[in-house]
């Protein structure tokens, strides 16, 4: 009766039921969680030792390297690994900007030679750039770095053209255009020191039938005309690596010099007169060079002005024409002038007096009389001698053109015009100038003067030569 009593009363108590209960379950896992975080504070609270990666090396130069113009162009390490002491809270946030790292570049005994450069070790300096302070330093790695130095040069140095390259038949390439005229080359004294000069370099295999574009790298040379091809070893920098060559290519074409003559009378061998050169060679587009198949030089040449008693040779630009280009000679001393000849060998000169029935008066003005005070003119020809010979007075005609005096009267000299007649003198011409003189008076004082002195004389004026 006493256990049935007892098995109606309170429930017994049980420790493994307690994890069934929900709210002991949250207050023990809260202190769970709670002790835990305690212990783990403690612990990072713990000095410990971090590593900062990758600062970079920063150079400073002493006062002495600075006015000496000294510069570091290279050096063995460029950035260096930081080992900090402290709590990671703290050493954890840390970055490479947070420090600065340095080498001084301070020589004391070498003389700077410009023909080498120098070097030095110098042992490596870390201080802290960063608000957290809470931490040390306890290493550098590299603890040195060493330095290449020398003092700085920069020369200024014209591009020569070493391009190798020829041109079809029928085609003129100009001499190649560079983008760049000079290049500019800084660096170490000692490596600059070593360049001698610097070329543009290329080879075209195929000949050329049209303008070329193309780049071209930058070639450096020494004093033995040796290439240097490592300039990274030599810590030289170039303004320019590479220029744009540009090569025109235009059509050519050869045609014949010609001169202009004045008085050349029409028998007058065309073989005695030479030009040196007798062609010309000429370079531009192909539809302007379609259009020129001779070029007449600058000047003429006045037969009316040879003189028997000196060479008859005369120097003469030549013109081009627009959009054309000289290539004779191109390259050497390109041709500017022609030399024309006229050979005179086997000719004379005579004089000879044209009679007054020769003389002709023409374009007399309105309302006026003209009076040849003028009887006969004495002229000076030249031509072959077998021609000569047979030349009279009468063989020659002489005309006076008064359209330019219209509004002139009284006596006067006019120049006059003269010409030999017939096929007998036909390689002769008349040699210098001559004028003549006339009397311009009013038609009706004329006519009453010719009634008043009906069978009256004239009396002759010969004209003489114009030199």
């Amino acid at each position: 009766m006493k256990d049935a009593k007892s098995a109606g009363g309170k429930k017994k108590f049980s420790f493994a039921n307690i994890f069934y209960h929900n709210t002991f379950v949250m207050v023990f896992s809260f202190a769970i969680a709670l002790t835990t975080w305690f212990v783990l504070a403690a612990k990072s609270d713990v000095n410990r030792t971090y590593t900062i990666y990758d600062v970079p090396i920063e150079v400073t130069l002493s006062t002495e390297a600075e006015a000496d113009g000294l510069r570091v162009f290279n050096k063995s390490y460029s950035t260096a690994d930081i080992e900090v002491s402290g709590s990671s809270l703290i050493t954890s946030k840390l970055t490479a900007e947070d420090f600065v790292v340095t080498a001084n570049l301070n020589p004391t005994s070498v003389k700077l030679t410009g023909n080498t450069m120098q070097k030095m070790t110098s042992p490596l300096r870390a201080v802290k750039n960063s608000v957290l302070a809470e931490y040390e330093i306890v290493s550098v790695n590299p603890e040195e770095v060493n330095l290449e130095y020398d003092r700085y040069k920069e020369v200024t140095m014209p591009l020569e053209d070493e391009i190798e390259f020829s041109a079809d038949a029928g085609f003129y390439p100009g001499s190649p255009v560079l983008s760049e005229e000079s290049v500019t080359i800084s660096g170490p004294e000692s490596s600059v020191n070593k360049i001698s000069r610097v070329a543009v370099g290329y080879t075209l295999d195929q000949p050329l039938r049209a303008t070329e574009e193309f780049s071209s790298s930058i070639r450096l040379y020494d004093q033995n005309n040796q290439e240097i091809t490592d300039t990274a070893s030599l810590y030289l920098s170039l303004s320019v690596d590479t220029v744009q060559v540009t090569i025109p290519v235009m059509a050519r074409k050869s045609v014949e010099l010609v001169v202009n003559t004045v008085h050349q009378p029409s028998g007058f061998a065309e073989n005695r007169i030479s030009i040196e050169p007798a062609t010309l060679d000429i370079a531009g587009a192909q539809d302007v060079l379609d259009n020129i198949n001779e070029i007449r030089l600058g000047s003429a040449i006045d037969f009316a002005d040879l003189d028997l008693s000196k060479p008859a040779t005369f120097e003469m630009e030549i013109p081009l024409p627009s959009g054309v280009r000289n290539i004779t000679n191109a390259g050497e001393n390109t041709i500017t002038q022609a030399t024309v000849t006229i050979n005179l060998n086997g000719y004379t000169k005579a004089t000879l007096t044209v009679p007054e029935a020769n003389i002709q008066v023409l374009n007399r003005p309105a309302g006026k009389e003209a009076v040849l005070t003028t009887k006969s003119i004495e002229l000076t020809v030249v031509g072959p001698q077998a021609q000569v010979n047979r030349l009279t007075g009468d063989s020659i005609s002489v005309q006076i053109d008064l359209t330019n005096i219209q509004n002139r009267t009284g006596s006067m000299e006019v120049p006059i015009t003269a010409t030999i007649s017939g096929s007998a003198g036909d390689a002769c011409w008349i040699a210098g100038s001559y004028t003549a003189t006339i009397t311009l008076v009013d038609a009706a004082v004329a006519q009453a003067n010719a009634e008043a002195s009906s069978g009256g004389s004239s009396e002759a004026l010969v004209a003489a030569p114009q030199e």
